[in-house]
């Protein structure tokens, strides 16, 4: 099973989050759940989808969203489907 992994646009070597099996985009906000049931809201905009290589692309609008996933802005567990 290949599922997607999220890479920020400055660093698009090291993802930052893996297993993703659900993105849902609302506005400025990128809500992407894992195969886990880890939920993580991001504050971003998606800039490229590699489905052949199963990667997203998203710059982020503070760079505290993104690899450190404070509490705040990760949910596990819920699922907003």
């Amino acid at each position: 099973m290949c599922l997607a992994k999220a890479y920020p646009s400055t660093e698009r070597n090291r993802s930052f989050l893996e297993n993703i099996t659900y993105m849902k985009l609302d506005g400025d906000c990128i809500q992407i759940e894992t195969m886990f049931g880890e939920e993580t809201i991001i504050q971003g905009k998606v800039l490229e989808v590699d489905f052949e290589n199963s990667k997203i692309i998203i710059q982020p609008f503070s760079k505290s969203t993104m690899g450190d996933r404070p509490e705040e802005n990760k949910r596990d567990g819920e699922t907003k489907r």
